[in-house]
């Protein structure tokens, strides 16, 4: 595919600022580290709806928005996308409230060479000598974490493979972006509804604390998942696959910054190995993306 110079520039520009909205948001998510992280995501759902709902009928003006859905395929791919998004930002603002950074750090780390386990696996795609170092490299950096902890670096993995399977899906969805993102939002809106109304039954809101301004964090959260959902879709559609995987490495990095500078995360010998070895997996890897391009 030829990509026109002005085109990509513009994709390469929004694909940066997704990422580095997406590196800095733990600083904003900590402010609500209070509220429960069900509560935090059934508010960013909602607002994220509101938010979608003035996007259609202000730019859009779709005639037709839920027709695709009456194919099978497009609703069955939607819930999946949405189940996996809500499992993805369900380990990502639990890593946050709990103070585990380097381990959401991990998580987008792995998450290139997941997505192309899982290509390999599901999508019959070839798992050639390069990607098959990079993936037992970054295995051996987990590996690492296991022996010296005694435990999985579980929100690292989770995060990882259920950002990996939301990227499988949307590989196979091809209709409006616009469209697609606001189905999502859609199919979590009811649980997010549900335990809302759950909560505020049982006075555990926390909307209208307004000592705290937790009111206008909530909106801004859903605000800007809205934003940065419909910044990526709009610029990956411009720019080659291997130049989003290489820009995404951003986002990872600043949360590692932010967790150990900002926030005085330990950044042992141990770290130290298990990154190591998870950055040599990825060079291997960007290597042969760029290699072979």
């Amino acid at each position: 595919m030829e990509w026109n110079q002005k085109e990509q520039a513009r994709g390469v520009a929004g694909i940066v600022a997704v990422y580095l909205i997406w590196g800095v948001l733990p600083v904003y998510w900590k402010l609500l580290a209070a509220v429960p992280p069900f509560a935090v995501m059934a508010h960013r759902a909602l607002w994220a709806f509101v938010f979608l709902i003035a996007a259609l009928v202000v730019v859009y003006k779709p005639k037709r928005l839920f027709a695709p859905l009456a194919d099978r395929e497009v609703l069955l791919l939607h819930l999946l996308a949405s189940f996996s998004l809500a499992v993805q930002w369900t380990a990502y603002l639990i890593a946050v409230s709990s103070g585990r950074l380097l381990e959401l750090s991990m998580g987008y780390y792995l998450y290139p060479l997941i997505v192309t386990f899982l290509g390999w696996l599901f999508l019959k795609e070839k798992l050639n000598r390069a990607k098959t170092i990079s993936l037992i490299l970054a295995g051996a950096g987990v590996a690492v974490t296991i022996v010296s902890y005694g435990r999985l670096p579980v929100l690292a993995l989770v995060l990882a493979g259920s950002f990996s399977v939301y990227s499988l899906v949307k590989k196979r969805i091809k209709i409006n972006s616009l469209n697609s993102i606001f189905y999502e939002i859609l199919f979590l809106l009811p649980f997010a509804l549900v335990y809302l109304s759950w909560s505020g039954i049982r006075g555990q809101g926390y909307f209208y604390d307004s000592s705290q301004g937790y009111g206008m964090l909530l909106i801004g959260g859903g605000v800007l998942t809205a934003i940065t959902l419909l910044l990526f879709a709009a610029g990956a559609k411009r720019i080659p696959i291997f130049a989003i995987g290489f820009l995404q490495y951003i986002s990872p990095t600043i949360v590692l910054l932010l967790g150990v500078l900002a926030y005085g995360e330990p950044f042992g010998p141990t770290q130290w190995a298990s990154f190591a070895l998870i950055w040599l997996g990825v060079l291997v890897y960007l290597r042969y993306q760029f290699v072979n391009k």
